[in-house]
């Protein structure tokens, strides 16, 4: 069985944050949040910094992560 992939929503899970707290602590909207959880848009740089730092994690673990809920988003696109 594979590891589930973290992405920011279970990150923010495992930290006990609401959408709302962790907008507060990157100084971002909740929309923001709301739509980097759906795939609707990507941070930028600044703020994949600024997630990594919050979280306690390399930036590297940040984009991995990022890279494979993309490419798990294209799949289930192209399965539609």
């Amino acid at each position: 069985m594979s590891k589930p992939r973290r992405t920011i929503r279970t990150w923010r899970r495992e930290h006990g944050w609401s959408q709302d707290g962790l907008a507060r602590r990157l100084g971002v909207t909740h929309t923001s949040v709301t739509n980097w959880e759906a795939g609707r848009n990507e941070p930028s740089a600044k703020q994949l910094v600024a997630l990594a730092k919050t979280f306690g994690v390399s930036m590297e673990q940040i984009e991995f992560d990022r890279d494979l809920a993309r490419l798990e988003r294209q799949q289930e696109q192209s399965a539609s």
